[in-house]
Order: C-alpha cells, then structure tokens, then sequence
C-alpha cells in the first residue's frame, strides 16, 4: 500500500508558462513590458526564469506523487516527487528575493509588487517556512537531526524537521508569483 493516498496539491498545470514567453512578444509587439533600467530588468528576467522553474517543479512533483498514489507503492515516485518539490521551494525562495529587490529598487516603483512583498516577502507566513525549509535542505544532517523533505501521511503537506508547509499556502503563493510575472511582463515601461 502507498504511503499517501491522497495529495492536496492543487493543480497549477493550468497557469501558462513560460512567463518569459509572455514577456518577450509583449516586448516585441507593443513595447510594453519589464523595466528600462538594467538592473531591475536582471532582476526581473531572473524573476520569470525564476517562476517558471519553480511553477514546472511544484507540477512535476505533483504529478509525480499522483504516479505514485496510482502504483504498487513505487517508492522512486514518491522520492523523484520530493526532490521536484524541492526544487519549488529553494526556488520559490529565490522568487521571493527577487521580488524583494524590485520593490526595494528605486526605479522600480509598483504597487502589485509591493502588495506582494508585504504579504509574502516579509511577513513570517510563507516565505517565513520556505526560508526555514530551504536552510534545513541546506544544512542537511549537520545539527544531528536528518533534514530530508518529506510529505505528511495524510498528503497535505510537506515537511523537513519540524517546518510545515501546506500544499495549498505552496499553491497559493505560486499562483500569486505567477500573476504578478504576467503583470510585470504586460506593464508600461
């Protein structure tokens, strides 16, 4: 028997990617799109290169455990499903931080990304555990406690030492991260 039998990952396969897709033909076709500074374009590259990433991880590490709920306890799909997870969250990370410093630059002035850092760039919610989560992977074993990435038995959510992070709050912040890309990407410059 599996040792999930539910996952409640909501299913994101539905948000268009690439972002830098979106972002290039708004670019070429009506000049719209990014920043005209250097620096916060970098940043902003990397942001929807970022988003991307972490959005395909979270869909093929949920796709993975449906695999695996579906199988004879094919343990592999549960481990490969964990590691595209964590992926998601050290790059979820990174999307975060980046967003941090496109608010904080100060040619960069907008308010859907200083909406976004002040509900998940500074509060102890999300980026709080993701921060908490990404330091154990990090650290692995070295405080004498295994720090491996793991999925309650109930599939609800993961879990590293005693961090938490419901799939939903994971899905949750993805989608936000992936609506503001499809802003920035279609915004005045």
């Amino acid at each position: 028997m599996p040792y999930i039998t539910t996952c409640s990952a909501p299913d994101l396969s539905g948000l268009s990617i690439p972002l830098i897709a979106n972002y290039l033909l708004n670019l070429a076709l009506t000049g719209r799109g990014g920043s005209n500074d250097a620096q916060v374009r970098s940043y902003f590259h990397s942001f929807l290169l970022a988003t991307d990433k972490a959005v395909r991880a979270y869909n093929a590490g949920r796709t993975l455990f449906v695999e695996y709920m579906a199988s004879s306890n094919r343990t592999t799909l549960l481990f490969h499903g964990l590691a595209e997870f964590e992926t998601c969250i050290t790059t979820v990370r990174r999307c975060v931080n980046l967003a941090v410093k496109m608010a904080e630059h100060p040619q960069n002035p907008d308010e859907r990304l200083q909406t976004f850092v002040e509900s998940y760039g500074r509060g102890p919610s999300i980026r709080n555990r993701i921060e908490h989560m990404d330091e154990d992977i990090e650290e692995g074993g070295a405080a004498g406690v295994p720090a491996v990435l793991g999925v309650s038995s109930d599939g609800t959510q993961l879990q590293i030492r005693d961090h938490h992070l419901l799939f939903t709050k994971l899905a949750e912040c993805l989608s936000e991260l992936h609506a503001l890309g499809v802003a920035l990407a279609s915004r005045e410059r």
